[in-house]
């Protein structure tokens, strides 16, 4: 993500750094990365990945889906 917004354009809460946790669904099975850094609205909690976390984040799934793992579970803390 190029910008990351310094008020959340949902709520117009402040954004702030934090972390997330990131889910998706394989149809094979279930990727799971909690502590995730992102940026998150103090207000309603929407939070943004950047560009280069995503890209962690894809790799992660992406090999999960090629060993055709049911559960993975990862921490990035």
């Amino acid at each position: 993500m190029k910008h990351i917004p310094s008020q959340c354009p949902l709520c117009s809460g402040k954004v702030e750094p934090g972390s997330t946790t990131f889910t998706v669904d394989l149809k094979t099975g279930v990727v799971i990365v909690r502590n995730v850094p992102a940026w998150v609205c103090t207000q309603c909690g929407e939070d943004w990945i950047e560009d280069a976390m995503a890209a962690k984040l894809e790799t992660i799934a992406n090999k999960a889906k090629a060993q055709n793992t049911q559960l993975e579970m990862v921490s990035m803390a």
